[in-house]
């Protein structure tokens, strides 16, 4: 977290909690805090980890310190091993991001992400960084490995930033060259959850009337209670402005930060050599980052203002066309409405007739029609669109 404190206002909120979505509570059952706690011991150097078949032990993550590579190898390792696809993204001498991805089943352009910064400080050679923030990116390293296999409608992208200590550079540089995907759902970001020195469970939820960055601070709150968490949750808007969070809401997106009291009780290790995984609460680090998985997953579920069905089904594309074999159907998004694919010949009969629902992609064998002009025609109670096609 950047030395930066921005003015706050804690509010209370007084909520209708929603029903547990059965798919989340499954996915919060296999949360394991020993992965966690192996993850920040890892990537704070409490124990050694093996990188590309090497053993390292991780000193500090300062920007220009070789632990900082390592950090981002051994990150880029572990997406990999989940099956996410991964992307690097440079953006200065030292600094660079690292995107796992996981693409939506049904809508690849609605993307959601999980963020916190693997940077740290002081520095100098040993900077552990076990809180600020070894805590976050295990969480997001454990939100990767319990959804890495789930179908989920949307597109996850699992972010580690670069250079959030020097003044949020990683994440600035992502918000300013674009966001993945055409539909942003929301940032959820993760600095510092590992510490309650007081025991009382508080735990801050960020947010700026921007975007949707409101309803979002507000479903923080109500999985919160719907999937018993357990934390006292207090609500700052204006949120901070000194971590990542705050780059996407001057981008103008949704987004929160859900982090440990950053004043009332602070971590009296930040930025200090003694920032350790033994100061750690560990069974408060979980609550927050059962939270954060909770809510990414009903951002990743999310079938919600998805869409015009008859405008979407008037922006097929066909191929390849013309056709030997199998006809490709594709539309921009998934129409989640009951819909019905036909195939009809030069005269107007149907020749071939599929029903089909939530599937932004449709294949129809063709090997069998006789060479000429057909219409792949896509209909249903409200809208009807008609394409041509060539069949060799």
């Amino acid at each position: 977290m950047m030395r930066i404190f921005g003015l706050f206002i804690t509010l209370f909120s007084f909520l209708n909690v929603f029903g547990q979505d059965a798919r989340i509570q499954e996915i919060l059952t296999h949360f394991s805090p020993d992965s966690v706690r192996a993850e920040i011991r890892r990537l704070s150097g409490d124990i050694p980890v093996t990188i590309n078949g090497g053993t390292v032990t991780i000193k500090s993550r300062l920007y220009n310190n070789p632990g900082n590579n390592q950090a981002f190898q051994y990150i880029r390792q572990r997406f990999t091993e989940y099956g996410l696809q991964t992307q690097g993204q440079p953006f200065s001498t030292n600094g660079v991001n690292l995107l796992g991805i996981k693409p939506g089943t049904l809508f690849p352009d609605r993307v959601c992400i999980i963020g916190a910064h693997y940077d740290n400080l002081p520095t100098g050679p040993i900077a552990p960084g076990a809180d600020d923030n070894a805590s976050g990116c295990a969480a997001v390293l454990e939100a990767a490995r319990l959804l890495a296999n789930v179908d989920l409608p949307n597109t996850v992208i699992f972010a580690a930033w670069d250079e959030e200590e020097l003044g949020l550079i990683g994440s600035s540089a992502y918000v300013t060259k674009g966001i993945y995907g055409s539909s942003f759902l929301g940032y959820i970001n993760l600095d510092m959850i590992g510490w309650d020195g007081n025991g009382d469970r508080v735990a801050e939820v960020h947010t700026r009337p921007i975007a949707g960055s409101v309803a979002l601070a507000n479903k923080v709150l109500e999985c919160n209670e719907a999937y018993h968490i357990g934390l006292v949750l207090q609500v700052h808007n204006p949120g901070v402005v000194n971590t990542d969070h705050y780059s996407f809401w001057q981008g103008g997106y949704t987004a929160v930060g859900i982090n440990e009291q950053y004043d009332a009780d602070m971590n009296p290790n930040y930025h200090q050599v003694t920032d350790q995984y033994q100061h750690l609460d560990t069974a408060y680090l979980s609550a927050n980052a059962r939270l954060a998985i909770s809510v990414l997953s009903t951002l990743a579920f999310d079938k919600s203002q998805i869409g015009d069905p008859a405008e979407i089904a008037s922006q097929a594309k066909l191929y390849p066309n013309p056709v030997a074999t199998n006809l490709t159907v594709e539309f921009p998004r998934a129409i989640v409405a009951p819909f019905t694919v036909e195939i009809a010949d030069a005269r107007g009969r149907i020749v071939l007739s599929t029903t089909k629902s939530e599937t932004f992609k449709v294949t129809l064998p063709v090997d069998a029609l006789s060479a000429g002009v057909y219409s792949v025609i896509v209909r249903s109670s409200g809208f009807k669109s008609s394409y041509p096609f060539v069949k060799h």
